[in-house]
């Protein structure tokens, strides 16, 4: 049997991972990060370090109606720049989280196809942890990562 010498070997693993880049780089197209989520002592002073320092302003918050010291997560942004920073302030003491989760702190990664970027995630060796998702509503999958830690990969509700 004849053996390749190293600088052929080394020219067909070039090859073949500059033909697989163009899969690998289709299956993430439109992939973007969504916002990192952090937990917090005192949602309100959060909220104010982060506006004034960041200039960033909220966007949502959990629940929708209610007080600020009823607040369990809000959402800071910067509107005048769509997609771009976002941050998911949580208050994370013995109240019940909402939607079943476990604990804060995580990424949000947005996809245009959250369950085949799920499979190929899997695929990789992440373990999914629950999939939140209702119908007609937005798709909501949690997994994590090789590490164990958590990140939601979300897909918006169709329009």
């Amino acid at each position: 049997m004849r053996r390749l010498t190293p600088a052929v070997g080394a020219v067909l693993v070039v090859l073949g991972l500059t033909l697989s880049a163009p899969t690998a780089e289709a299956q993430t197209e439109g992939v973007t990060l969504g916002a990192v989520a952090l937990n917090v002592a005192d949602i309100p002073r959060a909220e104010k370090f982060y506006s004034e320092v960041f200039g960033l302003v909220r966007t949502f918050q959990f629940p929708p109606d209610g007080p600020d010291e009823n607040l369990i997560e809000i959402g800071l942004g910067r509107p005048d720049q769509p997609g771009g920073m976002g941050l998911l302030l949580a208050r994370f003491d013995d109240t019940p989280l909402p939607e079943e989760k476990s604990r804060y702190g995580r990424i949000i990664i947005n996809s245009p196809n959250a369950r085949a970027l799920a499979d190929r995630a899997i695929a990789a060796g992440a373990k999914m942890n629950r999939d939140l998702t209702s119908p007609g509503g937005p798709i909501l999958l949690f997994l994590n990562d090789l590490d164990g830690y958590e990140f939601e990969i979300y897909q918006p509700a169709p329009q």
